[in-house]
């Protein structure tokens, strides 16, 4: 966990002074399709090559298909191939994933870290429109207690596994930034 977060203040500070010298900036606000949720985000690219995703939102598992799980994380992008119409770029995830959220008897929480590629589309017709494909491997197993809702007693427990396939469609509205 140290380790992670000394690698994020380093990438953060070491962009820093990268996006001052170059004055490509683009904030794009838009949703994510997943195979097992949908959330909203914030993509942030601060220079050509380099961005960032924050996004949140309700999520599912693969047993039941009920939308009662919480997730939330970032993404580092780093572009690979830049076009005025496309980029193709590669990334890394964490998200923090809040299993059963609704059920206190059963919930938990645990840390998902991926890795991925991906694809996105421009148009400029009317507004700064974008595109995106992405597919990775992502990975988070736990197992943990069910409590008795009567007593708080534990009665068992329960393995999660996050679902390993990354396969995201985004859509984004895109303004350029000054």
């Amino acid at each position: 966990m140290r380790s992670t977060l000394l690698f994020i203040l380093m990438v953060a500070f070491g962009l820093s002074t990268s996006a001052q010298k170059n004055k490509y900036k683009l904030n794009g606000y838009g949703v994510e399709l997943s195979v097992l949720s949908i959330k909203p985000n914030l993509r942030m690219w601060v220079t050509k090559n380099t961005g960032f995703e924050f996004f949140a939102g309700p999520a599912a598992d693969l047993e039941n298909f009920k939308p009662d799980d919480l997730e939330a994380g970032f993404k580092f992008l780093k572009t690979v191939q830049y076009k005025r119409t496309d980029r193709t770029y590669i990334g890394l995830m964490g998200k923090w994933r809040w299993v059963d959220v609704y059920d206190s008897n059963r919930s938990t929480s645990l840390p998902v870290p991926g890795i991925f590629v991906g694809k996105e589309w421009y148009s400029k017709r009317i507004k700064r429109k974008g595109f995106a494909i992405e597919l990775g491997y992502q990975y988070a197993v736990k197992e943990y207690e069910v409590f008795s809702p009567l007593n708080h007693l534990p009665i068992g427990t329960e393995l999660f596994e996050e679902f390993p396939l990354i396969l995201n469609f985004r859509y984004s509205l895109y303004k350029k930034k000054k």
